[in-house]
């Protein structure tokens, strides 16, 4: 036995090396950290077998050709998303070797192992390594970025959804609009429609969360009602209710965000209105008048702080509703039509198995599954003030993209160098467009990207224009 305190030189003897632990992956799986923010990936061993076996339990085996054609076009976004959004502006260049190096060797490189990860076209092992690291959380973030829903049924989703609120907006001779309830009608400004997000948006907005995973995105569909003033935002959300075209039990909680109208503050100016209406101090007209000259923020202690790239002027009533989403089962559908086609060819022994063959036993003839959309109600003053300045999507953007590109590319960004604080120049026209005149009360379509002001009959068309 060995004396306490003896020297022993060299690597930790088996019994003793299990005690070292990947601190990083425990506190991924046990502490609430992203896998986005390890240093770098985490493989039990080195070399290609290790890399295979990771890859294949993730959900890709190489040796199925489908799945490794899902690899590569997965690979093939992520370059694009690299160079097309991360790195405009900075004075780098993603190297090409990337682009065709098998996928185990970049995930090995970004492991750190010796054997591939070595300096090569002046690029150090580390920064090598960093690429690598950079384009794997892009790879894993896309991977997430389509669920089967959105990718199968969204058009079906879509049109299911804006339906209610086609049905409640009515437009005027004058082209002025209003949400129609059965008790009363709210005057709109716009109405706006959300476009189908891109791919890219929906990878910068899911490396900005910390599961980083597509089921945390609310706002692939979503509306917007801007009205005259704070309290009109009030009457059109009871006017939503009302005509159920909102569901107020399917509201998730967590994501509803009032940084519009005081509530406590706007009762309490309700009640005095009225008492002093009873006192006679004012007549019907004058109350309401004064009811609506309300304009009271919540106090910033109270805001729900769960976007921290937008700025503390945009201010609006949002909340996160989900629908409950129906439609006929094609795989039913498809095989009762089979069915059907081999009772009509065959018989005896031949259709007997056919049948079985073709049984729907187990087969729903309904899908059916919640899916949430967007609400969001402003002021037409906090609107315009939400498109100017530091509110305005333009700056909003430019810190999302600040943020990113530092949580993709940090070993990168800091072994070279290069400040993480440049704004990238755009692909797209900003959702909000820039600063703008008084808001006329129609135009076909919006440089915002949005619908607003829309007909009923303009609406059907943009919905039917939808589908592929």
């Amino acid at each position: 036995m060995a004396e306490i305190g003896t020297l022993h030189a060299g690597p930790l003897p088996p019994l003793l090396a299990r005690y070292v632990f990947s601190w990083e992956t425990m506190h991924t799986i046990m502490g609430g950290q992203s896998a986005i923010d390890l240093s770098h990936l985490r493989l039990s061993h080195n070399g290609a077998e290790e890399a295979s076996r990771f890859l294949a339990r993730y959900g890709y085996d190489l040796d199925n050709p489908v799945q490794f054609q899902d690899v590569e076009r997965i690979r093939t976004e992520a370059l694009g998303f690299i160079r097309g959004v991360l790195l405009p502006g900075l004075p780098v260049e993603m190297p090409a070797e990337f682009d065709a190096m098998p996928i185990l060797d970049v995930m090995r490189l970004a492991a750190g192992d010796r054997e591939i990860a070595v300096a090569k076209d002046g690029q150090t092992a580390e920064v090598r390594m960093g690429w690598a690291c950079g384009l794997l959380r892009v790879m894993h973030t896309v991977a997430h970025a389509v669920n089967y829903f959105q990718n199968n049924y969204y058009h079906e989703i879509r049109e299911r959804i804006l339906n209610r609120f086609v049905a409640q907006v009515r437009t005027r001779e004058d082209g002025s609009q209003y949400l129609h309830a059965q008790s009363f009608d709210v005057p709109i400004v716009r109405f706006e429609v959300k476009e189908t997000k891109p791919l890219r948006s929906v990878v910068v907005k899911l490396l900005q969360k910390q599961e980083n995973v597509a089921y945390d995105l609310f706002d692939h569909i979503g509306v917007r009602i801007i009205v005259g003033t704070p309290v009109d935002a009030l009457f059109a959300v009871r006017a939503l209710r009302e005509e159920h075209t909102i569901m107020y039990p399917n509201v998730k909680p967590t994501r509803s965000r009032n940084t519009l109208v005081d509530l406590d503050a706007y009762d309490t100016h309700v009640r005095s209105c009225l008492q002093r209406y009873q006192r006679g101090e004012l007549d019907e007209m004058a109350t309401v008048k004064a009811i609506h000259a309300f304009d009271h923020k919540p106090a910033g202690s109270e805001q729900v702080d769960w976007n921290p790239y937008s700025s503390d002027k945009y201010q609006s009533i949002q909340f996160t509703c989900r629908q409950m989403i129906r439609f006929a089962n094609p795989l039913f559908t498809r095989m009762r039509e089979a069915q059907a086609i081999a009772q009509k060819h065959l018989q005896g022994e031949a259709l007997d198995e056919m049948l079985v063959a073709l049984t729907t036993q187990g087969v729903d003839p309904e899908i059916q599954f919640f899916f949430p959309y967007e609400v969001q109600l402003m002021d037409i003053a906090s609107y315009q003030a939400a498109t100017e300045g530091r509110a305005s999507y333009g700056e909003y953007k430019a810190r999302q993209i600040a943020s990113v590109r530092r949580r993709v590319l940090p070993r990168v960004l800091q072994l070279l160098g290069v400040p993480d604080d440049v704004r990238p120049e755009r692909e797209h026209p900003p959702s909000l467009g820039g600063a703008q005149k008084p808001i006329p009360l129609r135009r076909a379509f919006s440089s915002t990207g949005l619908l607003p002001n829309a007909t009923v009959e303009e609406l059907r068309a943009l919905l039917a224009a939808d589908k592929p």
